[in-house]
């Protein structure tokens, strides 16, 4: 990891949660599922929804150091490098079918999942990912699955209409992980069907589905890494990815942005554009942090306060006559009122979700935020020192153990 400049003392640790630091606790700590099982993706190999958290048995004895959850399936890896996945890890399509089917017609996907047992699943339970050397990080995007070595290798699998494995060609999946051609890399990010990559130099890569600029550099689409030449004189620190869109963080906290309707004005007012290429963010303090979620991102700011940029959720209102409002697009930060409910210096990792995201504290405890909702506890992990939380749809994963165990460390 590259050095980084010195700003306020709380910065180190935000810095390294964000980065998703693999280095393990003396205490082995597990993998639990909780939440929805219609996609058959909470890894207990059946489509039972689990309503407390359940450890995934595929795991019992190992130590898990990081996790990153998809649309409908997760990756983890292990303290001696090894790496798994579960869930639908390749068919995007067929996600996208039993989510809709779930939501307009519920009765007749239990009928499908009943007649067509495990097949729509890839990996009903966890299975191990071969690779020729230790895996330090792993990323989840909408069936796609990339896996960063020690070395500073990348290989990937899973989906690929657009690309998005980064391996050369455009075919529908790619089963087995292959290396994507790249200069080292220390952190990845996948989004919908896109892909960025940060190498040890600091500079950017991406690939994949482009057609709303979220690549950084027009409209197109590629199945191989393309170093984004916007940001080749910044030394970047920290990137990631949501549905269309993306960012970078630099080592001297500055924000970009680009992708879909995230374009602005030079007073940072939105004009429905896409943004094809990098655009700097105007920020209270510098970024400590950033995580994106699908459609927004939670942003920690050098000056202690949170700010959410991204799409908001379209919501029912309280009141004699529900109304769903329609979905706005925020293209400059968005103030996250945390005052009375967490002390945003304890915050030592954000988790990402679909229309949420997660916030976890020092004391291993975690909140979520929402449009409809902002800061809340999550009451189902409160027995549990958590490490890593992140969410699909519908599900929920995390990395810990519970509070009675880390009592008696």
């Amino acid at each position: 990891m590259m050095a980084h400049r010195a700003m306020a003392r709380w910065r180190p640790s935000i810095l390294r949660a964000a980065c998703m630091s693999t280095k393990s606790a003396p205490i082995k700590n597990s993998l639990y599922s909780y939440g929805e099982g219609y996609l058959g993706t909470l890894g207990h190999g059946n489509y039972s929804s689990v309503e407390a958290p359940k450890a995934l048995d595929a795991f019992d004895g190992l130590d898990l150091v990081q996790a990153s959850t998809g649309w409908s399936h997760t990756g983890v890896v292990d303290a001696h490098g090894k790496a798994y996945v579960f869930g639908r890890t390749h068919h995007f399509k067929n996600v996208i079918r039993a989510i809709n089917m779930h939501r307009f017609a519920p009765w007749f996907l239990d009928f499908a999942n009943k007649v067509g047992g495990h097949r729509s699943v890839e990996a009903f339970t966890p299975v191990e990912v071969t690779l020729p050397e230790k895996v330090v990080e792993v990323a989840c995007g909408t069936t796609l699955s990339l896996f960063r070595t020690e070395s500073g290798s990348l290989y990937a699998n899973g989906g690929n209409y657009y690309g998005q494995c980064g391996v050369g060609h455009e075919n529908a999946s790619v089963w087995e992980a292959e290396v994507v051609k790249l200069p080292p890399v220390q952190q990845v990010a996948a989004g919908y069907q896109h892909v960025l990559a940060l190498t040890t130099e600091g500079q950017v890569y991406s690939w994949g589905k482009g057609e709303r600029g979220q690549l950084g550099y027009g409209t197109v689409n590629l199945s191989a890494p393309q170093q984004l030449v916007a940001l080749r004189d910044k030394q970047v620190r920290y990137v990631d990815a949501s549905f269309n869109t993306s960012l970078a963080v630099t080592v001297d906290g500055e924000l970009y942005v680009w992708g879909k309707l995230m374009g602005a004005d030079q007073h940072g007012r939105k004009n429905g554009e896409d943004q094809i290429t990098p655009r700097l963010v105007r920020t209270s303090a510098p970024v400590v942090a950033a995580k994106s979620s699908h459609f927004h991102t939670l942003i920690l700011t050098e000056d202690g306060r949170v700010w959410v940029l991204g799409r908001s959720q379209a919501v029912h209102l309280p009141g004699d006559k529900a109304v769903r409002t329609n979905p706005e697009v925020h293209v400059s930060p968005v103030a996250v009122d945390v005052a009375g409910v967490l002390d945003p210096k304890r915050i030592v990792r954000l988790g990402k979700g679909v229309q949420d995201s997660s916030i976890l504290l020092d004391d291993g405890s975690v909140f979520a935020w929402d449009w409809k909702d902002g800061v809340h506890s999550i009451d189902a992990v409160r027995g549990f020192h958590v490490e890593s939380f992140e969410s699909g749809f519908g599900t929920n994963i995390f990395v810990g153990r519970p509070k009675t165990v880390v009592a008696n460390e």
